[in-house]
């Protein structure tokens, strides 16, 4: 057994394989599922062939690899380590995996109890495209949904896809683990960037047979909700929220503006609230931002300083919550993103613990633990939110039957596992069913991140028991949130504030595997669903916490949403663009994310569970999920290490990474990874005049070079159009991608209206009570190696299942009806 005092990962060996990948292309996706399960005590080894030389100037993987050994690529000492790994991480091509003996059909006869969690080339109807996040999310359209400062698409500079992919990967490997501690055997999970594109995108993507009018407007048009983005008197940026409870009043109160006759969601919808938002520029631009902080803060409204990528480091508060980390190299202080999660075991016993729940972890890998440095080391083998008001708020798919190709478009010398059993839509089985088969989840959270982690859990098997208020939650009346958050849940609508819901509150908490809420902190406590009352309740509970700021800490009760988190993580700044206004996205990425974040933890939860035999409590921040996008910045000596950065025009990071225009107003992306596809574009009788050195980013060592290089490549794709472009430039073997002009409806179709997608279960399409026939994005989350049930295809109605949950917690029907005719409960009406 190991100690209820080591890291919830102690004793895990696990073997990144990124051998021919490019840190550039990959981002996030490609090092921080390791960093993370590093962080969480795993011994990691990160095996790595020839550096791709667009990488060199990419400082990102100090960060990510930190704690990772970096061992050089062998064929044969890279299978041996993956047969004696608990865990791999796999990245690239079928012909650099598969091809070579790399695979998991490969392995898995050597080590049945392997977790291979695979990330392979993106695929649609479309065909494959190269492991470049530009790539992919220019064939998406993506580049086309975010009005930039000038017309026509631009390189959006959120890590999307890479944020999303890291996401899946993260939760693949927790869930195949806690399966694994559970009855011995291994699995396989496998993804691509262009999932863990659609990963971020559930508030934005859907389509329903008879959805109200502005719910169907949002999905075909998007938000046009304002962003309340100020100038101050000193020329810094404000990012405010007022979502809360009384928040509209205070900001109307403090900035000495008219009263509101109505109140805020009468002036949402007359659009009163829009023409303050415009009215407001000139308020604030009579005071330094310093001083608006201050005053808004002490009337309890939301904002936050818009800050450049990892400029946020510096905050103390970090540093106490573990989202900063300090060494010292070569003279130099070093701030670096720390752990995104907090999980802490209580080391209480379960009783009765099962021989399997208690089972020791696998032995110690032979591989201690890395410092803070990436070295390379040699090998003896060598290596190849709420029931409350807003202001307390802080599906397995197999792989297509179609041909698989490498990322070139040729067929690749080895089918997915999925892809070779020709297995149906599947998830991965425990004995007793889905992977979270027979887990009862009780979800006290609102708003999207704690809702979307507990809907994860539901897309896993989970019985997922949904409690909010009678009247709904607060986003019940933004229906994108609902469709986004809520698929395969029970509700049960309960006031938890009256007399009469203690019991009920009670023997929810004692028959749970898991508690959820992102409540903001103290209030689960005032509520009577703290963590230490669940701990006396439930010993072995997980208990998830999706905070804003974390759990402790000087900023721990601080209100936080997606567009406080982006203003202050540097998101904003990012997508603006060198010198440019900031840009804030639309379709709540960071909620998204911190939703990803938060089920990942509790995944990591029930996997400690089921290997140690005790509960777990896991925190998680918005904070930590804004962070995730550009977690590679880092400071030196207080001054950020960016690494590429966007341009002023929204391009993209320098002449081989990024977007031109053709002379038919269409654009391209295109990506030269190497010096051998710089010198064929040298070759084109049209680009004249670029230099034969190799200068594919700005910024770097060879920043002059690439700035010199970029008009003369305008001019020279100015002469054709886009499409003509793309495909001359496929022709020489380089990555060229058009970008097709699609407005969200478009997107949104190109979406859910392909047949790959819709084969692979990234659409899952179902009848609904309010919107007739619905289709949205589905879970993306696919395993092997045999078929279960899938999600449950439904949204729930508030109350809708409250008797039914009462009945099963024991309640007899006389209690059951004296509990409704007290308004403790409410059950829809049926129909």
């Amino acid at each position: 057994m190991t100690s209820a005092s080591a890291p919830l990962c102690a004793g895990l060996s696990v073997v990144e394989v990124a051998v021919g990948t490019s840190e550039l292309g990959f981002g996030a996706a490609g090092g921080v599922p390791g960093m993370i399960l590093a962080g969480l005590g795993a011994d990691v080894v990160r095996v790595v062939g020839e550096p791709v030389p667009i990488d060199a100037d990419v400082p990102w993987g100090r960060v990510w690899h930190r704690h990772k050994r970096i061992a050089r690529a062998d064929r044969d000492g890279t299978r041996e380590l993956l047969r004696t790994a608990d865990v791999a991480l796999v990245y690239g091509s079928e012909q650099m995996v598969e091809g070579r003996g790399l695979g998991y059909r490969d392995l898995v006869p050597h080590n049945a109890g392997l977790v291979y969690a695979r990330c392979r080339p993106s695929r649609t109807s479309g065909g494959a495209v190269a492991d470049f996040g530009l790539a992919v999310e220019a064939r998406a359209g993506f580049c086309t949904q975010l009005a930039g400062h000038r017309p026509g698409p631009i390189f959006v500079d959120a890590q999307a896809s890479a944020v999303g992919t890291a996401s899946l990967l993260l939760t693949s490997v927790f869930a195949l683990l806690g399966r694994r501690a559970r009855t011995g055997a291994g699995g396989w999970a496998e993804t691509s960037l262009y999932d863990g594109l659609l990963a971020t995108l559930g508030c934005m993507i859907g389509r329903s047979e008879r959805a109200a009018a502005d719910v169907e407007y949002y999905w075909e048009h998007g938000s046009t909700f304002p962003n309340f983005l100020y100038r101050c008197a000193d020329g810094e940026l404000l990012q405010v929220w007022f979502g809360g409870k009384g928040m509209y009043e205070s900001v109307i109160r403090v900035l000495g503006d008219e009263p509101s006759a109505d109140g805020y969601y009468t002036d949402q919808m007359t659009g009163k609230l829009r023409d303050r938002a415009r009215r407001w520029t000139e308020f604030f631009a009579t005071r330094p931002r310093a001083d608006w902080v201050e005053r808004l803060r002490a009337a309890g409204v939301a904002c936050e300083p818009v800050l450049g990528p990892g400029e946020v480091l510096a905050d103390p508060h970090l540093a106490e919550i573990g989202l900063s980390a300090t060494e010292f190299a070569d003279g130099h202080e070093v701030v670096t993103f720390g752990s995104p999660l907090t999980i802490h075991p209580r080391t209480t016993p379960a009783p009765g613990a099962s021989p399997a729940e208690s089972a020791t972890l696998p032995a110690e890998s032979a591989l201690s633990a890395a410092g803070s440095a990436v070295p390379t080391v040699e090998f003896a083998v060598p290596a190849a939110e709420s029931a409350l008001s807003a202001a307390e708020s802080a599906v397995p798919q197999a792989e297509s039957a179609l041909p698989v190709t490498d990322s070139a478009g040729s067929p690749a010398e080895s089918a997915s596992p999925a892809a070779d059993s020709a297995v149906t839509p599947a998830v991965l089985l425990d004995s007793d069913g889905d992977v979270l088969a027979g887990l009862k989840v009780v979800d006290f959270s609102a708003f999207v991140a704690g809702p979307l982690a507990a809907e994860i859990l539901a897309d896993l098997g989970a019985d997922v028991i949904k409690v909010e208020p009678p009247d709904g939650e607060a986003m019940r009346a933004a229906a994108y949130a609902v469709a986004a958050c809520q698929r395969g849940k029970r509700s049960l609508a309960l006031d938890l504030n009256a007399s009469g819901a203690g019991p009920v509150v009670a023997r929810l908490l004692a028959g749970a595997d898991v508690v959820v809420h992102n409540f903001r902190v103290g209030v689960a406590e005032r509520l009577g669903i703290g963590e230490d009352t669940v701990a006396r309740l439930n010993p072995r509970a997980v208990y998830c916490h999706a905070s804003a700021f974390g759990a402790v800490g000087p900023r721990a009760k601080a209100p936080g949403n997606d567009a406080l988190m982006q203003a202050v993580t540097g998101f904003e700044r990012a997508i603006g663009g060198a010198g440019n206004d900031p840009i804030a996205a639309t379709w709540i990425p960071l909620d998204i994310a911190g939703g990803w974040l938060a089920a990942a933890g509790t995944l990591a939860g029930l996997y400690g569970r089921a290997a140690h035999g005790h509960g777990y409590g896991v925190v998680t921040s918005l904070l930590a999920a804004g962070m995730l996008p550009h977690s590679g910045v880092y400071l030196s000596d207080g001054e950020p290490v960016r690494g590429p950065a966007l341009d002023a025009a929204q391009t993209g990071y320098g002449p081989g990474y990024r977007l031109y225009e053709g002379s038919d107003g269409g654009w391209f992306a295109l990506v030269v990874p190497d010096p051998d596809g710089w010198r064929r574009l040298t070759e084109l009788p049209e680009v004249d005049g670029l230099a034969a050195e190799y200068t594919p980013l700005r910024g770097g060592a060879a920043d002059a070079g690439a700035r010199a290089a970029e008009p003369i490549l305008e001019r020279a794709f100015a002469t054709a159009p886009a499409a003509v472009w793309a495909e001359r430039l496929r022709a020489l073997s380089l990555i060229a991608e058009p970008v097709e002009a699609l407005d969200r409806d478009g997107f949104r179709r190109a979406v859910l209206d392909d047949p790959m997608n819709r084969q692979q279960g990234r659409v899952l399409a179902y009848r609904t009570d309010d919107w007739g026939f619905f289709e949205q994005i589905g879970p993306l989350l696919r395993y092997g190696p045999a078929t279960a049930r899938g999600p449950r295809p439904m949204l729930p109605g508030i109350g809708e299942h409250s008797t039914e949950v009462l009945t099963e917690l024991g309640f007899a029907a006389d209690e059951v009806e004296q509990l409704l005719a007290a308004k403790v409960v409410r059950q829809a009406a049926d129909g």
